[in-house]
């Protein structure tokens, strides 16, 4: 019975320091890859990986390959012991007088090795001059036709003492059974492959430094646009928004971030025009009620303040009020976005109120509605300046009649609001619902106002998840139709109201 000893308390300290050893490494690493990570940047980081991925495959490729030729070189070596024993076999099976068997001249002569011709007693009849007066290599006696395979060395051989010997049975008639072993230097393998290892030794650390340093270089150039457009962005400031970064030729990722900053830069570019706009044309807007009442105040200081006076201070102040609550609605909605009150709101109930609001303002157009209940989620305050804006328009701009209209369409209000008047000109219908944009700048302020009514209707519909349209009318004139998500839609027949309202032109 085999009795299996566990380690002793130095083997258990040897296992505890390896361990330790590992553990050290492992922490190492670690720390090192935390550094670069923290520290370094992205052509060192780039190039320690290239490194780290070109040493780990060509260390696997190695062993791969010096296993590979390990083997082939063992191999080649034992085909060749093997087939010199064969043809030594063969030779003494075909001799019938036996002296061949006891030639080692003839048996060594011919470049076969290491020659021996064994009984199976174990005595040496014949060998090569470097094996003379030495045991057999094998213990090895194998019959007739059967081979054996081992490794030995001989330290008479001197440089080269290991061989691969192939001992293999045979039957002679002089003799009868003899074992002939040939045996072969395995020396020359051995260096071939030690070299091989020693190559890759030396190789492996250096195609890992020529991988890191092209690596290096490479992210290097490709970085030199990266820092163009850094440098370009960094002194860029508010009066250089026109200015664009420079963009590669090549089409790649750094040609794609130099596109989308060029886009960021023209977003920003038109941003900045827009607000200048929006305050010049609300200074302009605003300068003249200004104005008005001064020089309204200016009269009342000489005791001149009649009915007229007070009347034009009214209207211009109410004017006034009216374009700075524009104002300052539309930059609310700039900074948040629209409404964020989602209540529910029936669209025929503020479409009914408009109506009425329309019959007591103006009696020279008339105002027809048809509407169906649909419910929406929004601002019911905000939902109810839509609609008279939209209907403020089109009595403005109307010959004789305008039609608010509300349905489901789908699950969807929609809301048109049409006039017959001389319509909205096709190049136009996008940008009359920019700020402070009149089409007709030559008529008279009362009746155009600030142009700021469209552009609250789009901003309002857009917050709540809609849109705006203007086209033609079926007989002539304008449609603005408005789609927004319906909430809750019931299903009575619609019903048809008109009212005459009248606007001054």
């Amino acid at each position: 019975m085999a009795v299996v000893k566990g380690p002793s308390t130095r083997q258990w300290w040897y296992l505890e320091a390896g361990q330790a050893h590992r553990l050290r490494m492992l922490l190492a690493v670690g720390t090192a890859a935390r550094w670069l990570g923290a520290r370094a940047g992205i052509r060192v980081r780039s190039a320690v990986a290239a490194a780290a991925v070109v040493a780990v495959a060509l260390a696997v490729g190695a062993v791969v390959l010096v296993t590979l030729l390990d083997r082939a070189l063992g191999t080649s070596v034992l085909d060749l012991a093997a087939g010199q024993a064969e043809q030594v076999a063969a030779g003494l099976a075909a001799d019938p007088t036996g002296q061949l068997a006891r030639d080692s001249q003839r048996l060594s002569g011919s470049g076969l090795g290491l020659v021996q011709v064994v009984t199976p007693a174990g005595q040496v009849l014949a060998a090569s001059p470097q094996l003379a007066g030495r045991p057999p290599l094998l213990p090895d006696r194998p019959g007739p036709g059967r081979q054996a395979v081992a490794t030995t060395e001989v330290a008479e051989l001197g440089e080269e003492p290991s061989l691969v010997v192939v001992a293999r049975g045979v039957h002679t008639q002089a003799d009868g059974d003899l074992v002939v072993q040939v045996g072969r230097p395995s020396g020359s393998a051995e260096r071939a492959t030690e070299v091989a290892v020693g190559l890759m030794l030396a190789g492996v650390p250096l195609l890992a430094a020529i991988a890191a340093v092209a690596t290096y270089w490479f992210v290097g150039r490709s970085l030199r646009t990266v820092e163009a457009i850094r440098s370009r962005v960094a002194v860029l400031t508010v009066r250089d928004l026109a200015a664009r970064v420079p963009v590669p030729a090549a089409r790649d990722e750094v040609r794609r971030l130099a596109e989308t900053m060029n886009e960021m830069l023209a977003r920003l570019r038109a941003a900045q025009l827009a607000q200048r706009r929006f305050v010049a044309d609300a200074s302009h807007e605003l300068r003249s009620p200004i104005a008005t009442i001064s020089a309204a105040l200016e009269n009342a200081q000489d005791g001149e303040l009649d009915t007229d006076t007070v009347a034009t201070l009214r209207a211009e102040t109410d004017r006034l009020a009216r374009l700075v609550t524009d104002l300052l609605l539309l930059a609310r909605a700039d900074e948040h976005g629209g409404a964020t009150r989602r209540d529910e709101v029936d669209l025929d109930e503020l479409v009914d109120a408009e109506r009425i609001r329309a019959r007591e303002t103006s009696s020279e157009v008339v105002v027809h509605a048809e509407t169906t209940p649909v419910r929406v989620l929004g601002d019911r305050d905000q939902l109810a300046m839509v609609i008279r804006n939209l209907v403020d328009n089109a009595v403005r701009h109307a010959g004789s009649a305008v039609l608010i209209r509300l349905r489901r369409d789908d699950r969807r209000a929609a809301l048109e609001v049409i006039d017959d008047g001389p319509g909205v000109p096709a190049a136009d219908r996008q940008r009359i619902f920019d700020r402070f944009v009149r089409l007709d700048d030559s008529r008279a302020r009362a009746k155009g106002g600030a142009g700021l009514g469209l552009a609250i209707v789009a901003e309002v519909v857009r917050s709540h998840g809609g849109d705006v349209t203007v086209g033609d009318a079926a007989g002539g004139g304008a449609r603005f139709t408005v789609h927004l998500p319906a909430h809750q839609v019931t299903a009575p027949p619609p019903s048809v109201s008109s009212s005459s309202s009248s606007h001054n032109r």
